[in-house]
């Protein structure tokens, strides 16, 4: 499906010669569940402010038809688990043109490149960097916090101890780069005190089936983040389990813990409000959470707890019945083991 906003610029992309077929490619890729700030809204963010801070009188047809292709190609390919977005970015969008001028393309891919480091090559460049960079640069508290949230939830598969650590650092190299720092200073000191809430959901997920991922969607609901923890049994979990559900779930923090969950948590609590995310199907379950909830308030009484109940129509699937099903024949419980939100 082709998405409005390239609707709007469809002369820009036909005289770079992208066809409806690449321009759908462009629309999916803008559209990925991972993306929560790197997405079709940053891209119609920056397309406004073009609009806005660049009319015809101060900005040619040319550079204003490149930083339009900027804006739309410069995070086409976006993974947050990957260093090489904006090298793959510039090869998505060497195969997507066919009509545009080689300056033009060469330009283009340039400006794709300086967005990895915001060290602009050329007075273009750097106008496209303060477009890319503009809600840091010029917005108020509400605005830098809320892309800062967009920004944590697009690494959630990185422990927030270490995000957090990283994401200072980042911000500091900044500090050279960005003439008015009082929002980066502003954002680090944020994020030297900032408490994220933190559920972490633990289980055996052997398997991972449709039941675990509407307690993972409502949980998700609740906080800012969600922990999936396996917890090592031997008699329940192999290694190459734990691998399948990193698979499963790539853009997720998966952690083994040993020992007690109350220890883990514990771990867990330096940087973080944590809590632990039990799911519910019946009251059969409830009564036994209940039991291994006073057993941890036993062994820390500062811990949290929070029971979700599963849907209606999930109420009967269970990891042992599926491991059951497929014992007695093979394949019969894929209806219920779903890969991919």
């Amino acid at each position: 499906m082709l998405l409005p906003i390239i609707s709007r610029y469809a002369e820009t992309f036909q005289l770079a010669g992208i066809d409806i077929p690449a321009a759908e490619n462009l629309s999916a890729k803008l559209c990925e569940p991972h993306r929560f700030y790197h997405n079709v809204a940053h891209v119609a963010d920056i397309l406004s402010n073009i609009e806005t801070m660049y009319p015809k009188k101060d900005l040619g047809h040319r550079e204003k038809a490149i930083l339009i292709l900027t804006a739309f190609f410069h995070d086409a390919i976006y993974d947050p688990i990957r260093k090489d977005n904006e090298e793959r970015s510039v090869e998505f969008f060497r195969e997507c043109i066919s009509g545009c001028n080689e300056e033009n393309a060469d330009t283009i891919c340039q400006i794709i490149l300086d967005t990895k480091t915001h060290k602009p090559s050329s007075e273009l460049s750097g106008k496209f960097c303060d477009l890319d960079l503009y809600g840091l640069r010029h917005g108020d508290a509400e605005r830098i916090l809320s892309d800062e949230q967009k920004i944590f939830k697009e690494f959630q598969f990185v422990d927030y101890s270490d995000y957090k650590v990283e994401r200072i650092k980042f911000l500091e190299g900044y500090r050279n780069i960005i003439a008015n720092d009082v929002n980066v200073d502003f954002l680090i000191g944020y994020l030297k005190f900032r408490r994220p809430k933190i559920g972490i959901y633990a289980g055996s997920f052997n398997p991972l089936h449709h039941g675990h991922r509407n307690i993972l969607m409502k949980a998700e609901k609740l906080f800012d983040k969600v922990i999936i923890a396996k917890g090592d049994n031997p008699e329940k979990i192999t290694t190459g389990q734990r691998m399948e559900l990193q698979k499963e779930l790539p853009y997720y923090q998966v952690e083994v813990f040993k020992g007690f969950l109350t220890d883990f948590v514990k771990e867990k609590s330096k940087d973080a409000d944590i809590f632990i995310v039990r799911g519910l199907r019946n009251g059969k379950d409830l009564d036994y959470e209940v039991n291994q909830l006073r057993f941890m308030e036993g062994l820390d009484s500062s811990v949290k707890v929070i029971f979700i109940h599963c849907d209606k129509e999930f109420e009967h699937i269970s990891s042992s019945a599926i491991r059951a099903m497929e014992t007695i024949k093979e394949g019969s419980a894929s209806q219920y083991i779903r890969y991919g939100f």
